[in-house]
């Protein structure tokens, strides 16, 4: 399990200077190697931009290497995404590079479908990415991801609608579990036919939001070493009945469901608290909102949940070496530093994770670094996209009241019994 603090994010300046030294002097020659390299990257508007800037910058050097970019939104998570990938290969049509997340990782890199990197990630070029994102990012002892940007899950809040309520900030960033339900129903409004016109936070509906929840409540859907289920914890039953309450006792929350991101109606004014990670912060300056972020509510811990991302270069790559050297400029502190601002996630290098635009919104930007000291990844074993999948069936059930707490925990335990059980066999 992944754990992070602010001390190991942050390196020595001279191993800063050495590596961008190092890429400069690469900089200087230009290589007559031709051919095409498919990369296949994830993410938004923010992370497709950065990643067009860092293959021009690829191309000073390697002008006769054309990269054909395609950009997958993970609309559908990251189940789906492993699918996609894997079939892909069973075709005999894989991409050189991909870009993936931590979700993905084991169930990737069980497969035996890419490269070691670990001469990447050894060398003074990655001397100051996070040491425990390195390590995360290796399988077996073999580094097969290069970190990139990541991401922690915060409350992200509504300030005109707080304001506009009379309910403070939450103090230093930090309140309680009960706190924060009470704060949710002050927030929630409703017209004179009883109709709600303003939710006072969004129940979340897909896994990588809803971790904190357990997290907080030091447990988790799965065992410490994502093994098997935890499901039948009473504390994961707690998790679960504190949502559910919001819900359907204090009504202020939609109920979650498979569909559409309601982060629109955060935006729109029509919910005040949402959980979401950075990614959300330049449609925030975008729409001129007055948004802040708060830690996670704490019943037992402040624990929060961390996901990154990494690029990896498959074992079908027909330039391996010259793939290395894409990866290289698509992890560089320019690229992080640039999706970081356009609203991607918190860069992994420490020549990037200071930069004054980076911290200058929201208000309380310094949270996301705080929190990394009680930070836990979200749980990512091998057999992730069934994980995933058994996980928020039974989760959107029982918050919509079509299966009982008790039971949809029970089923679900069985379930994630019998898919490890699968993943044991299979070695």
């Amino acid at each position: 399990m992944l754990t992070i603090s602010r001390r190991n994010l942050m390196l020595s300046t001279a191993a800063i200077a050495a590596g961008t030294a190092l890429g400069l002097r690469g900089a200087l020659a230009q290589s007559d190697e031709a051919g095409t390299l498919q990369l296949a990257a994830f993410g938004g508007d923010a992370e497709a931009t950065a990643i067009g800037h860092a293959i021009e910058r690829f191309n000073t050097k390697y002008p006769n290497i054309k990269v054909e970019l395609s950009m997958d939104p993970i609309s559908s998570g990251w189940g789906d995404y492993v699918t996609k990938v894997l079939g892909q290969f069973n075709a005999g049509a894989p991409a050189d590079i991909y870009g993936t997340a931590i979700e993905s990782f084991q169930a990737l890199a069980s497969r035996d479908i890419f490269i070691p990197l670990d001469d990447l990630a050894k060398s003074e070029e990655f001397a100051d990415i996070a040491p425990s994102l390195m390590e995360q990012g290796s399988y077996k002892g073999k580094s097969t991801y290069i970190p990139i940007g990541w991401n922690n899950i915060m409350i992200n809040y509504n300030r005109d609608l707080f304001d506009k309520a009379g309910v403070a900030y939450p103090k230093d960033g930090k309140w309680t579990w009960d706190e924060f339900r009470d704060v949710a129903k002050k927030l929630t409004i409703k017209d004179a036919s009883g109709t709600v016109t303003q939710y006072g936070y969004e129940v979340p509906n897909q896994n990588f939001f809803i971790q904190p929840w357990f997290f907080s409540n030091g447990t988790g859907v799965l065992n410490a070493d994502w093994t098997g289920s935890n499901m039948l914890d009473p504390k994961v039953a707690e998790s679960l009945q504190f949502l559910h309450d919001i819900i359907h006792v204090d009504g202020s929350s939609p109920i979650p469901a498979s569909g559409p991101d309601l982060g629109n109606q955060f935006f729109a004014g029509q919910i005040a608290m949402i959980s979401r990670g950075h990614w959300i912060v330049q449609n925030a300056k975008t729409n001129g909102m007055n948004m802040d972020v708060a830690i996670p509510p704490s019943k037992e811990t402040n624990s929060t949940v961390i996901g990154f991302g990494g690029y990896a270069v498959s074992k079908t790559a027909a330039k391996p070496e010259i793939a290395k050297a894409l990866v290289a400029e698509l992890t560089s502190a320019a690229t992080q530093i640039e999706e970081a601002i356009g609203g991607g996630g918190l860069p992994s290098r420490q020549s990037a994770s200071t930069n004054p635009d980076i911290m200058a919104f929201p208000p309380s930007a310094a949270l996301y670094y705080e929190t990394l000291a009680d930070t836990k990844a979200v749980p990512s074993p091998a057999n992730f996209q069934e994980v995933e999948k058994i996980v928020m069936r039974y989760y959107t059930s029982m918050m919509a009241d079509e299966v009982s707490i008790a039971d949809g925990v029970k089923q679900a335990h069985d379930e994630l019994e019998a898919s490890f059980a699968r993943l044991k066999a299979a070695g």
